[in-house]
């Protein structure tokens, strides 16, 4: 290269070199997070009876647990409060390091103790001494939002022709009994039915002869028969799991921990016949996206909320969105204790928002051996009805809240 053609490139070097705002160089501003919104299950809890089951299902003498029925337990708060850890951490650009303003978090919960414990547990870890406190209508009220179809709550008539067209394979609930015959075979062994009355006087001696039944003639769907006893034991086993217990008493020695994710789709089954279909979601949905609506999108909302309720909340809301998720340890769509939708409204470099949805969890063993959420414990996931993306212009957005 001669030293005249050494000099000109020398030269236009040093000139792009003095342009730090050319358009050759400029850097893409990052977009910037303003806004998060968390739709969260409580934490593990004890089973809702005692026992858990019917006794004529079985005789065998459950784990004892340390707290009521229903109720948050001390090793659920354990989880709940890792859960609060990573979250804390995940959005500390957002957040900061000292106690939020006043007005700037806003922490709601159903009415329950496991929700109630759950949102202070979340609000002692993620906002240290800060003495924020939890919103919610009282113990034993009723709280719409987290409960449409209480008997106090006024619903619309449901459209049983669009849910069973939705919900029903061609096959009726006989196919989904077929289809999850395995399933119900193990549960049985479990349940030990074989060695219960009902097996001779009945001739009740697995869940296959108990037909499944999806009941559509009250405000709300619902399930009985083997997909309701498996969806129900299916929770139990995972609860006995995730808190702990030792594996001789988990199923009663009888089911391994590959065994209780493999049978968490009967949980995720029951809901997407009771609670996905637009039928139903789109109206019991409708009050909670409308606190995530304005918690997103008010400009006097402040920049984090948690609503901590129940399963069916988030099954609700993933129905009338059409969102999916699969957390770790749990199968396709089935929501986990301590599980969240989580909505983030961004803007970027032009002043357009747009908002993204994750699904956060501890996996099923994070859940047991109280380990510490990883990177991967909150994957951005898509947005069906907005073309599959995992981003949605927020104005789109907007359009697909019921």
């Amino acid at each position: 290269m001669t030293p005249s053609r050494i000099l000109t490139f020398a030269t236009l070097f040093l000139c792009l070199a003095a342009l730090p705002h050319s358009t050759a160089f400029a850097k893409e501003k990052s977009p910037t997070l303003e806004r998060v919104v968390i739709l969260m299950r409580h934490g593990i809890k004890r089973p809702n009876s005692n026992p858990p089951l019917p006794r004529e299902l079985t005789d065998q003498a459950w784990p004892v647990w340390t707290v009521p029925p229903a109720s948050l337990t001390p090793h659920g708060e354990q989880v709940i409060a890792r859960i609060a850890e990573f979250d804390r951490l995940t959005y500390s650009g957002l957040l900061g390091p000292a106690c939020p303003r006043a007005g700037a978090v806003h922490i709601v919960a159903d009415t329950d103790q496991r929700t109630i414990r759950t949102a202070e547990i979340y609000a002692g870890m993620a906002f240290k001494g800060c003495g924020l406190q939890v919103e919610h209508a009282g113990e034993s009220h009723t709280d719409a939002r987290f409960s449409p179809f209480n008997a106090d709550v006024v619903s619309p008539p449901l459209d049983r022709k669009a849910l069973k067209d939705e919900a029903l394979p061609s096959g009726g609930m006989a196919a989904i009994d077929r289809a999850h015959h395995a399933d119900y075979a193990l549960l049985s062994e479990i349940l030990n039915l074989k060695s219960q009355p009902g097996c001779q006087a009945d001739k009740l001696c697995s869940l296959t002869d108990m037909p499944s039944v999806l009941d559509i003639s009250g405000r709300d769907p619902k399930v009985s028969g083997a997909l309701k006893i498996a969806s129900s034991l299916s929770q139990i086993l995972m609860l006995e799991y995730a808190n702990g217990f030792p594996m001789t008493e988990v199923g009663w020695g009888k089911v391994n921990e590959r065994q209780i994710t493999a049978l968490s789709a009967l949980h995720a089954e029951e809901f997407r016949l009771i609670a996905r279909p637009k039928a139903v979601a789109t109206y019991a949905s409708g009050a909670l996206l409308k606190d995530i609506e304005t918690a997103l999108f008010n400009p006097a909302a402040g920049p984090y909320t948690l609503l901590v309720g129940h399963d069916g909340n988030i099954a609700y809301v993933g129905g009338a969105l059409g969102l999916h998720w699969q957390a770790k340890g749990f199968a396709a769509d089935d929501p986990p204790p301590g599980g969240a939708l989580i909505f983030e409204l961004w803007r970027d470099d032009t002043g357009q928002e747009f908002v993204r949805v994750r699904f956060r969890s501890p996996s099923l063993d994070d859940m047991r051996y109280l380990t510490p959420l990883g990177s991967r414990a909150s994957p951005y996931i898509p947005i069906p009805l907005c073309g599959k993306k995992t981003e949605c212009g927020a104005a789109e957005f907007r359009t697909l809240i019921p």
